[in-house]
C-alpha cells in the first residue's frame, strides 16, 4: 500500500501540515530493546548504510498516554553512537516510533469538509473515543483511503503532544529534529502487494504485536496490542490473534486473506519460526526488500534484514 498522499503529516514542531510525503535522507527507528538508524538515498530508493544498537530493558517503554523514556541519557548515547558511526546526518530526518505510542483508527464519514481546519476538527472529534487523554492534547495525521459520493474512509493516527515532545527531546541537536514522525508499522505498508486479495501483516516488536490487513490498496483492519513479554514466548497468543483477524475480515468485511506476512524485530530462531507457522496453521512470508539493500556494505546487510524493513518501506513509498 502506498501512503504518499497524506492529507496531514506530523512535523518536527509537533504540528501537522498538508502535502505529499517527501522521504527523509536519514531515519531513526526507536523501539524497546533497540535503536536502528539508516542513511537513505530517495532518488535511487536505496538504503545506503544501516546500524543498530541494543537498549537495556526499561529504557524505552511505549505508551500512548504516559512517559515513554525512563533513561533519556542512555537513549541519547545510543542514538549519538549510531549517528557517528553512519556519518553526517544531513537533509531531512525521519523518526519512526513504536506503534504503542500512538492510536490508529479507521473511520468512515458521509463527507469531509473542504476546509482542512474543519476536516481535521471533525476527524479529531471522531478520534476522541480512541484516546486515553483529552483530544486537544492530540496531534493528528490522516489519509483518505476511499472517497465516494456518499462515503469517505480514512486512516487516522493520533499522538499525545507530550509523548511526541519526549521523543523529540532525545534528538535535540541532531539536524534540527525530525521532519516527519510515523509509527513503524506505517512504514512497512508499502512493502505489501497492492494487487490481489487481503494481505495480513504481523509486526512483532518487543512488547507489542500490530496486525494490519490491506486489500485493494486500502487498510481494512488495524490493531496494536501490548504484550506482557517477548512475542516469541507468546506464540499461541500471536497465532490466536492472527486467526481472529482472519475470521473478522472474512465474516465482517468480506475480505479473504491471501497471504500472511511477518516482520519480527529482532528475528527469531528458525525453530521458533517453524513453531509459529505450525501455530498459525499455514505458511507465512517474511517481509523482504532486496533491492533497497543493494548498496549496503556486506557487513550491514544482516542488520538491515533483521531490523531495517521499515527503512525499505520509506523508500518503496516513493513509487
Amino acid at each position: 500500500m502506498n501512503w504518499s498522499k497524506w492529507k496531514k503529516h506530523v512535523r518536527s514542531d509537533g504540528r501537522t501540515q498538508a502535502g505529499r510525503f517527501v522521504a527523509p535522507t536519514f531515519a531513526l527507528d526507536l523501539e524497546p530493546g533497540f535503536v536502528a538508524a539508516a542513511r537513505l538515498n530517495p532518488s535511487k530508493r536505496r538504503v545506503q548504510t544501516v546500524g543498530v544498537r541494543e537498549l537495556p530493558a526499561g529504557v524505552l517503554e511505549p505508551s500512548a498516554n504516559k512517559a515513554n523514556i525512563s533513561d533519556s541519557a542512555m537513549l541519547r548515547t545510543a542514538i549519538t553512537e549510531l549517528c557517528d558511526g553512519l556519518g553526517r546526518v544531513g537533509g531531512r530526518l525521519g523518526l519512526l516510533i513504536p506503534d504503542v505510542a500512538v492510536r490508529v483508527a479507521l473511520l468512515q464519514f458521509e463527507s469531509l469538509p473542504e476546509s482542512p481546519r474543519e476536516a481535521e476538527a471533525l476527524v479529531l472529534w471522531r478520534m476522541r473515543e480512541y484516546l486515553p487523554y483529552a483530544p486537544e492534547e492530540a496531534h493528528l495525521s490522516y489519509q483518505v483511503l476511499l472517497k465516494q459520493p456518499d462515503s469517505v474512509e480514512i486512516i487516522a493516527i493520533a499522538a499525545r503532544g507530550s509523548v511526541l515532545a519526549e521523543y523529540q527531546a532525545t534528538l535535540e541537536g541532531i539536524n534540527a529534529g525530525p521532519a516527519v514522525i510515523l509509527p513503524a508499522t506505517i512504514a512497512l505498508l508499502p512493502l505489501l502487494p497492492e494487487e490481489g486479495g487481503g494481505q495480513l501483516l504481523l509486526h512483532l516488536c518487543p512488547g507489542a504485536l500490530t496486525t494490519v490487513v490491506v486489500a485493494s490498496n486500502r487498510v481494512r483492519y488495524w490493531r496494536t496490542r501490548a504484550l506482557e513479554a517477548d512475542p516469541w514466548v507468546n506464540l499461541g497468543e500471536v497465532a490466536r490473534e492472527a486467526s481472529r483477524v482472519v475470521a473478522t475480515c472474512q465474516d465482517n468485511l468480506a475480505v479473504q486473506i491471501e497471504n500472511v506476512w511477518v516482520c519480527a524485530r529482532p528475528p527469531a530462531e528458525r525453530e521458533v519460526e517453524e513453531a509459529l507457522a505450525n501455530a498459525l496453521g499455514r505458511e507465512y512470508l517474511p517481509v523482504a526488500a532486496v533491492a533497497a539493500s543493494a548498496a549496503l556494505p556486506a557487513g550491514q546487510r544482516e542488520a538491515f534484514q533483521q531490523y531495517g524493513m521499515p527503512f525499505a518501506g520509506l523508500m518503496a513509498n516513493l513509487n
